[in-house]
């Protein structure tokens, strides 16, 4: 599973350089590593700002990349306190809870932020929180928040792709190709979309149109190891002997460790 960040890295990256907190204050020399220095920056900042619940929010973030963990969720018992601002605080507990490893205490946090929020919820909470779902094997639920994902963002192609992956694994495969094809509206260049198209038309014995979608994917993502890995099985399964080992030891170049393309490369050398 990917790790998603909410949005903390350029306002961290700010206080990191040395933003100053205000005019006639004096700063203590800061820390040695750099998000140290963030911290150190934003935490003299908001003893002036304590209203400030932006930097707060950034604050608490960068002190759980720190490992902070307490400190953060100091910063989210105040947050919870602010009119308006619970979604945020439990945004920051559910980072806490998945950075100490329980991922089921993460989601029930999120799900609650998102619930409160609705459309109006961080798009990389609510992919985060379905990227969970759909790590432990809930498809269907995971379908839900990578659904709401794509209205938050219309411009996203990850999100009704996975929407789709999600889709087939629940044996929905026409529903899934749908998303796979709203992911490709939204981004003509989204290789795994193709590829997605590509293994539903291979697994009813399409071979010739699976391997059409499988160059779209190559030519979206020229470096797509699935993309060539796929054609090249493809491409073996009509007889192209060459062009298939071709394609596999290409995608072997872009991912040295492919135990799939390998196998199947070593099979089909040997026949």
């Amino acid at each position: 599973m990917k790790f998603r960040h909410v949005y903390w890295a350029l306002p961290v990256l700010l206080y990191a350089c040395g933003q100053q907190a205000g005019p006639g204050q004096q700063q203590d020399a800061p820390p040695a590593d750099s998000l140290a220095v963030a911290i150190h920056n934003m935490r003299t900042d908001l003893a002036i700002q304590p209203e400030n619940t932006e930097l707060r929010t950034w604050l608490a973030n960068a002190l759980i990349e720190h490992n902070e963990f307490a400190g953060a969720d100091s910063q989210a018992n105040v947050l919870a306190g602010v009119p308006g601002k619970l979604p945020q605080a439990l945004y920051i507990r559910g980072l806490i809870a998945l950075r100490q490893r329980d991922s089921v205490k993460s989601i029930d946090l999120l799900r609650s932020a998102i619930h409160i929020q609705q459309d109006s919820s961080e798009y990389e909470a609510v992919m985060l929180t379905a990227d969970m779902i759909a790590a432990r094997g809930s498809y269907r639920d995971a379908v839900d928040y990578y659904r709401l994902a794509a209205r938050i963002d219309s411009t996203s192609a990850e999100a009704p792709f996975l929407a789709g992956e999600c889709l087939v694994r629940s044996m929905q495969p026409a529903a899934g190709l749908q998303l796979f094809q709203e992911a490709i509206r939204r981004d003509p260049a989204y290789a795994p979309a193709y590829i997605g198209i590509g293994q539903q038309l291979a697994e009813k014995g399409n071979w010739k149109e699976a391997v059409a979608s499988f160059n779209m994917a190559a030519k979206a993502d020229p470096t797509s190891a699935d993309a060539f890995y796929h054609r090249g099985k493809a491409l073996l399964i009509l007889g192209n002997k060459a062009a298939g080992l071709d394609d596999l030891s290409k995608a072997l170049s872009f991912r040295k460790n492919f135990p799939e393309a390998q196998h199947l490369l070593d099979s089909a050398k040997n026949l």
